[in-house]
């Protein structure tokens, strides 16, 4: 019929908290392109759909993780010795970091349209998919984002920079995003391994 487990007595929860790791901001991170967990064992498509508020997307972009290849260098305060952190730490871009495609004929909420907004219309929101197929040795035009696609940047190396940027969430009441208070690591550049 159904198996039956053993009671598990779980420590309190009301402390618990995410450890947020904050690597120090560096240039020309190595990093190698790995599998992604869940369903689908490969890169994948990030959108900003919502299907509880009934939001189609409007934003897709790669979802890509990278695994640190050497480590970091980071220096003791106390010493002065320096080794190498990270290694083995994964890194994972979000909704607008490798955008793929974006409808440009939503309106933010002071009613002007992307299409409007210098951001948009100059397409500054591909320069970091420019980047990264620069990194890798993609063309730049007829580029196709299919399931073959994903697969095959499975272990393909590149450099990143690594900053920080702070960390928001949606206000629930007024839609809007505000910050935390905490800052995350962000991938400010994508580069071709020398």
């Amino acid at each position: 019929m159904f198996d039956v487990n053993d009671q598990i007595d779980v420590v309190d929860l009301t402390d618990v908290k995410k450890d947020n790791i904050l690597i120090p901001v560096n240039k020309n991170v190595k990093v190698r392109i790995v599998k992604t967990q869940g369903e689908k064992p490969r890169p994948n498509i990030l959108s900003n759909a919502n299907a509880e508020k009934g939001k189609q997307a409007d934003i897709k972009s790669l979802g890509l993780a990278f695994e640190i290849v050497d480590g970091i260098p980071v220096t003791n305060v106390e010493t002065g010795e320096e080794t190498m952190k990270f290694k083995g730490m994964k890194l994972s871009t979000g909704t607008m970091d490798l955008i793929v495609w974006a409808d440009l004929n939503v309106a933010n909420k002071k009613g002007v349209l992307r299409s409007d907004n210098n951001w948009w219309k100059n397409k500054q929101h591909l320069v970091g998919l420019k980047q990264f197929c620069q990194a890798l040795g993609i063309p730049l035009a007829g580029l196709k984002v299919t399931d073959e696609f994903l697969s095959e940047l499975i272990g393909k190396e590149l450099l990143i920079d690594i900053g920080h940027e702070k960390e928001t969430v949606e206000n629930p009441e007024t839609g809007e995003y505000v910050p935390t208070g905490t800052l995350r690591n962000r991938i400010t550049a994508y580069k071709k391994v020398s």
